[in-house]
């Protein structure tokens, strides 16, 4: 697979994987696509932990389970995920961004069915869902993506050394660029071996929660946990995307004078 299909058809895959584990030839690929990421000074911040074994699936899954049934109780959360989240394909379509709501959560039975009229009123007012976070409505999905979590070939946390800090006081920016690039190697060296990655990113959205996992797997205090990747191998690539015109973000010689 060349690069510029890789780019196009990688998709972040939130349904099961093949039981089989990532084959060592391939996962050695995965860690040179890493290896050779570029970063500014050639600092190379970034250190891979990667979780094979039951003991560290079953832990950080158990911190996702919680961390999901939290955030359906937690009205600012809930707030600011309605605003990219889109009901129908016609809708999605229409805005070449944000995700499909079927996709992401598991709606409490009696709103499977409801209109959709009914259910981008809720959106609008996302914080009514609260009410039903703390009725239990968290404990179908937490436990649907903490399978999820559980049951991956492999998990990867990639985490950035603060220590291997580049000069200059743009340092921390030039940082969190090289892990972007990073990652970015890892998703398209995944696509073209066919292997599936989803970001999983419940259990690392609380300072509190990070700091967990930083114990639970003898992470050293200088290194910030950056995220968590879910990955197997898939049997086919994902849905089709959506994305936005590129005349909405490409400009020439001066940014237009729009609105955003």
């Amino acid at each position: 697979m060349n690069v510029f299909d890789a780019i196009t058809q990688r998709r972040s895959h939130r349904g099961t994987f093949q039981k089989r584990a990532i084959e060592a030839a391939d996962l050695e690929k995965l860690i040179e696509a890493a290896r050779w990421t570029p970063s500014p000074f050639n600092v190379q911040p970034w250190e891979l932990l990667l979780i094979q074994e039951a003991e560290g699936k079953i832990a950080l899954a158990d911190v996702t389970e919680r961390s999901v049934v939290d955030q359906f109780k937690d009205a600012k959360f809930l707030d600011d995920n309605s605003r990219w989240m889109r009901l129908t394909e016609a809708e999605w379509q229409k805005y070449g961004d944000g995700v499909l709501l079927e996709e992401h959560v598991t709606l409490p039975k009696p709103l499977q069915d409801a209109p959709d009229k009914l259910l981008q009123s809720l959106l609008k007012n996302a914080k009514s869902f609260t009410l039903l976070g703390h009725l239990g409505a968290g404990k179908i999905p937490a436990k649907e993506i903490a399978t999820q979590v559980r049951e991956a070939p492999l998990l990867m946390l990639v985490t950035m050394n603060c220590k291997r800090y580049p000069p200059g006081e743009g340092g921390t920016r030039w940082m969190w660029l090289s892990m972007g690039m990073l990652i970015q190697n890892i998703l398209l060296a995944a696509t073209a071996l066919k292997i599936g990655v989803q970001f999983v990113s419940p259990p690392l959205e609380r300072a509190a929660d990070r700091e967990h996992i930083r114990q639970l797997f003898n992470i050293p205090t200088s290194h910030e946990v950056i995220t968590l990747l879910r990955m197997g191998y898939v049997e086919e690539s994902g849905r089709d995307s959506v994305r936005l015109e590129t005349s909405e973000f490409v400009h020439f010689e001066k940014v237009r004078d729009t609105e955003r």
